[in-house]
C-alpha cells in the first residue's frame, strides 16, 4: 500500500515517478492527492516531484488504512504503550481498509496465539469500523487505556460530514475543502477494543 521511490544517486533534486492508474496516490507527507490524467484509469502515468536529501517521495495507495506511531523515541522497547494515529487513503468510493497486528512486543508468546489483529473498514458514506480477533485471553489481560488510537486522518473525503459520533458522543473534528484532509482527534477508542464511528 505503499509506493517509494528511492533516490540513489548524489545531487539529485527530482525524481520521475510512475504510478498505477487504476488507483488514487496520496503524498504522505503533504497528505494531498496526486493529480491522475483526467480520464485515465489503464496502464500507469507518471509525475516529477522534488526529491533533494530532506525529501524521499512515499505514497499511499488510494482503498488503504496504515496505523502508525508518531512519538521519537530512543528504542522500540520505549513506543510498546505509545498511541496510533490511523491514516485512511479513501479510494473513488470513499472506501478503505486494513489491518494492525499487535502482540507484546517482547517475548515470542505470539507463537502460542497470543496476539490480537485489528481489521479497520471505512465507508464514508456510513462509518469507520475496528474489530478485533485473536487471543480472547491475551486482549483481555491489556488495560482497556493500551494502544489507544490518538488520531485519525483521512485523506480524499469528497464532502464534510455533519456529524461523527461514538454511541452517544460527538466527536470533534476539522476538515479543509481545499485539501480534501479530515482531522479526528482524541476519539478515546483502543485498538484491543470493537468500535464504531458513525457518519451523517
Amino acid at each position: 500500500n505503499l509506493l517509494v521511490k528511492p533516490v540513489t544517486g548524489p545531487g539529485v533534486k527530482e525524481s520521475t515517478i510512475s504510478f498505477p492508474a487504476e488507483d488514487l496516490w496520496f503524498d504522505v507527507d503533504t497528505m494531498v492527492g496526486v493529480e491522475r490524467p483526467m480520464g485515465h484509469h489503464d496502464g500507469s502515468f507518471s509525475r516529477t516531484v522534488s526529491s533533494d536529501i530532506d525529501k524521499i517521495p512515499v505514497y499511499q495507495r488510494g482503498g488503504s488504512v496504515i496505523p502508525r506511531k508518531l512519538r521519537l523515541r530512543r528504542s522500540t522497547e520505549m513506543m510498546t504503550n505509545d498511541p496510533y494515529t490511523l491514516y485512511i487513503a479513501l479510494d473513488e468510493s470513499q472506501m478503505a481498509s486494513g489491518s494492525l497486528y499487535m502482540d507484546d512486543e517482547g517475548t515470542f508468546n505470539h507463537v502460542n496465539g497470543e496476539y490480537a489483529m485489528s481489521n479497520f473498514t471505512v465507508d464514508m458514506n456510513e462509518s469507520i469500523k475496528c474489530e478485533v480477533v485473536g487471543s480472547a485471553v491475551w486482549i483481555d489481560q491489556r488495560p482497556s487505556d493500551s494502544r489507544l488510537v490518538e488520531r485519525l486522518v483521512i485523506m480524499g473525503l469528497e464532502k464534510k460530514p455533519s456529524t461523527l459520533m461514538i454511541g452517544q458522543v460527538t466527536l470533534e473534528f476539522d476538515y479543509s475543502e481545499e485539501s480534501k484532509i479530515l482531522v479526528i482527534r482524541k476519539p478515546q477508542v483502543s485498538a484491543l477494543r470493537d468500535w464504531s464511528i458513525m457518519i451523517q
